[in-house]
């Protein structure tokens, strides 16, 4: 399944847009089909069903060519994949939306992404299989670009690494709190380098994004591996980051 046989629409963020267009195909990798036992009767229900009457599931690989999947704070996931049920008269009955997973595992080349889709209820006639069908969004960027600034871990400090006004807005003994625009949604990673050449590794944690009369705030949490010192920080970032609805059309049959 290529892009190229779809529209993919592209949302930009806080960024020029790119010239090429993004390359990204879908894999299916895996499915199941658990039906509902006649009369759904609840002491048949399979071992390992958790407990479900019935559940259509299937498995796929985003790959982007150009583009490395933005791991970053999302509030909330608008994507929209409906389900229909496949009659053996090939109509189709719709399902309603289906269930997309919530928790994004990305590559370690950043370029591919498991996404789960499933529906976990179907119709009482018989059902020859479910289709799949509509758009994944996910956040994508063209690059990864790193900066470093001389850093001074103290409350009200500014960082300046091309992102605007970021100010230290809350500091501990292995974390920080970082606070500015939308600009901050972009930050991918963030190291302190010690004056000696040790380097600590930002994790991040809390993230907060709210409106207000001057503008958004972000806040960025980030905790790291040791007590945090002075010395110099590097900060990674996205470049041309873009929200993209990636096409689905996906197939799964009854397999008896």
């Amino acid at each position: 399944m290529k892009a190229s046989l779809f529209t993919l629409l592209v949302f930009f963020l806080n960024g020029p847009v790119v010239a090429d267009s993004p390359s990204v195909s879908v894999k299916q990798i895996g499915a199941l089909f658990l039906e509902a036992p006649p009369g759904r009767e609840k002491n048949l229900i399979p071992m390992g069903a958790f407990g479900a009457q019935e559940k259509v599931e299937t498995h796929a690989v985003i790959i982007f060519e150009n583009r490395l999947i933005a791991d970053i704070p999302t509030f909330g996931d608008d994507s929209k994949v409906s389900a229909f049920a496949i009659l053996p008269n090939k109509t189709q009955v719709s399902l309603g939306t289906a269930s997309t997973s919530s928790f994004r595992k990305i590559s370690e080349d950043g370029k591919k992404t498991l996404v789960s889709i499933s529906v976990s209820r179907l119709p009482d006639s018989f059902v020859s299989g479910v289709l799949f069908k509509g758009f994944i969004k996910l956040p994508v960027a063209s690059a990864i670009k790193r900066n470093s600034a001389a850093f001074q871990p103290k409350v009200g400090k500014g960082i300046d690494v091309g992102l605007g006004n970021i100010l230290i807005s809350k500091i501990e003994s292995d974390s920080m709190t970082l606070s500015g625009d939308d600009r901050l949604t972009r930050v991918a990673t963030i190291k302190i380098i010690k004056t000696d050449g040790t380097i600590i590794v930002g994790e991040r944690g809390g993230y907060s994004r709210r409106g207000g009369t001057e503008g958004t705030v972000v806040e960025s949490q980030w905790r790291f591996n040791s007590p945090i010192i002075p010395g110099k920080i590097e900060v990674a970032t996205y470049n041309d980051l873009a929200i993209i609805e990636v096409p689905i059309n996906l197939m799964v049959t009854k397999p008896y």
